[in-house]
């Protein structure tokens, strides 16, 4: 990979639920989980039959020709908004893609669009146009749309009839881990329906169960015109789905495309995830395990914590020094964890960690930041 992302010296070899082994034999504990795409684990079983049973059959199509997966995969997508419609790609950023292109042509004439402070939606051009941090931007900033970045508080107000979309998350993941308040949340409704801007939820981490419900939307009382699912859609496969309101109408003729998006391989295994997410209830136990979990990481005697918050597997430990040097210290603990900013650890466990690894994870922390303090 481009030098971009950097490294973190580890060269997985194998893994299986939520551990992983690198070449040297060491194993990690991964609530890393790829950013959270690996929202099933590793090697789950049952999406491991899935993807052997697809494999044997033709792999890409295209969108000229039909699929039985295709098709099945979007009559569960399409249950997510009344009277659904659905755009099958291969990535969150993506789904933006598809998302804003929608929203923008089903609301012509209009020329502003919203999102958050904080927001991070992509690094495509036009999610990267909705993405807050100038860090992300300041190079292509010249190009990119004009998007206006407004506290989540205050969104509701600023929505008028030149309004053509608001993008926001349920949950900021890489913003700091920062569920919306449920009043934030109706106001936006309301704004969004008495002026006829779409409202637009990013749930590409924060959907598919993740948080507590298959949309972490329905928990806080978001009632969005437009979806964005990926990560773990198809359990870590490339997939992502923008869906929205039937009622709204679709893209204009040869409008959006994509060659791989829907294929019968990834489109086999995200209906084995849908299944797996209802029969084995997933939802109600990244619920559960998500406050088991808050609970244990506030039992932390440190004084760098300054905050525990999230919602379901999407966790975040605000702390007082810098959190990319904590998340090198739970590597060398055992822990895979990422940083949400410059202050902010993030904990994304797949739905089968059990209690037993929350707790292990605890451990670390703590240990890692009782180096810090001595540091």
């Amino acid at each position: 990979m481009s030098h971009v992302y950097g490294g973190r010296g580890v060269t997985v070899a194998s893994g299986s639920g939520c551990r992983i082994r690198g070449t040297d034999g060491r194993e990690y504990l991964d609530f890393l989980a790829a950013q959270g795409g690996a929202l099933f684990g590793h090697a789950h079983p049952d999406l491991a039959a899935a993807l052997r049973e697809a494999a044997g059959n033709p792999w890409t199509v295209g969108l000229g020709l039909d699929s039985p997966a295709r098709d099945e995969f979007l009559g569960y997508l399409r249950t997510l908004r009344p009277e659904g419609k659905a755009f099958l790609c291969n990535s969150g950023t993506e789904a933006i893609e598809a998302a804003l292109k929608l929203a923008t042509s089903l609301r012509p004439g209009r020329g502003r669009i919203l999102a958050a402070r904080r927001a991070f939606h992509g690094r495509t051009m036009g999610a990267l146009a909705l993405t807050f941090n100038p860090q992300y931007r300041k190079a292509w900033q010249h190009l990119l749309l004009p998007v206006e970045h407004i506290a989540p508080e205050d969104l509701a107000g600023r929505v008028d009839g030149d309004v053509a979309a608001v993008f926001v998350e349920p949950i900021q993941g890489e913003g700091g881990v920062y569920p919306m308040p449920s009043s934030v949340a109706v106001a936006l409704n309301e704004a969004c329906a008495a002026h006829g801007a779409l409202l637009v939820a990013d749930e590409v981490q924060s959907g598919w169960g993740r948080c507590g419900d298959i949309l972490a939307s329905r928990i806080v009382g978001l009632n969005p015109d437009v979806v964005c699912l990926a990560k773990g859609l198809a359990g870590g496969l490339p997939a992502g789905a923008a869906v929205w309101r039937g009622d709204l109408g679709d893209f204009p003729a040869k409008g959006h495309g994509t060659t791989y998006g829907g294929n019968p391989l990834v489109a086999s295994v995200g209906c084995a995830a849908w299944k797996l997410l209802h029969g084995k209830l997933y939802p109600r136990k990244a619920f559960e395990l998500g406050r088991f979990f808050r609970a244990a990481l506030a039992e932390i005697r440190s004084p760098l914590v300054r905050d525990v918050r999230g919602m379901g597997l999407l966790i975040g430990v605000e702390v007082s020094v810098k959190s990319p040097d904590v998340v090198r210290k739970l590597q060398e603990y055992g822990v895979l964890a990422l940083p949400a900013g410059p202050s902010v650890v993030r904990f994304l466990p797949p739905f089968v960690a059990e209690e037993a690894d929350c707790l292990a994870a605890r451990d670390a922390l703590a240990a890692a930041l009782d180096e810090c303090s001595e540091s």
